[in-house]
């Protein structure tokens, strides 16, 4: 039994261990060796890439939604991978929090009613702890949206479910 076979590209007779696997060849494994194809793409690593932004940039909704179906199949590996980046990249949370917090603070008018602000929040709290459910308080206007930004008071916030809030993003959502 033969344990290898010639590289197409190099013309050097190397063991299977030393191909990628591919499954519909005869053989199962690409007609290049490793170290060929690793070449062959730091060659041409420039062209691949134009041509993957070019395939995202026509197939973007269909993409998309392929990676939206496979994250809520897959819910716990995404939220272990979204808390190892956290852990990996601490700075950076710290810094969008902070950001967070301070445009939170620039979109506080001094007229604001900070109890019923507080209210909402602890009326939020109450709710998750009470019935279980896992609700997040909303800034129906985004605080820092596309084309609008709206207030952190009473009135432009909402108690919604925490999935929903997560879909929303950072959008202002027209009710029809």
């Amino acid at each position: 039994m033969i344990d290898g076979k010639i590289c197409s590209r190099c013309k050097v007779f190397k063991l299977f261990s030393d191909y990628a696997k591919r499954s519909n060849t005869k053989i199962g494994v690409q007609p290049k060796c490793k170290t060929c194809l690793s070449e062959l793409y730091y060659e041409n690593r420039e062209k691949i890439r134009a041509r993957q932004k070019e395939y995202y940039k026509n197939n973007k909704e269909k993409l998309d939604a392929i990676n939206i179906k496979w994250a809520a199949a897959n819910r716990d590996k995404v939220n272990k991978n979204i808390k190892k980046w956290k852990e990996k990249n601490k700075e950076l949370v710290y810094f969008y929090t902070a950001t967070r917090r301070a445009r939170k603070k620039n979109a506080t008018p001094a007229w604001a009613d900070m109890d019923r602000i507080k209210y909402t929040y602890a009326h939020c709290h109450w709710l998750n702890k009470t019935f279980g459910h896992n609700m997040h308080v909303d800034h129906i206007v985004p605080l820092n949206g596309k084309n609008v930004c709206g207030l952190h008071v009473h009135t432009n916030l909402q108690i919604i479910p925490a999935e929903e809030n997560l879909k929303k993003h950072n959008k202002l959502l027209v009710q029809e």
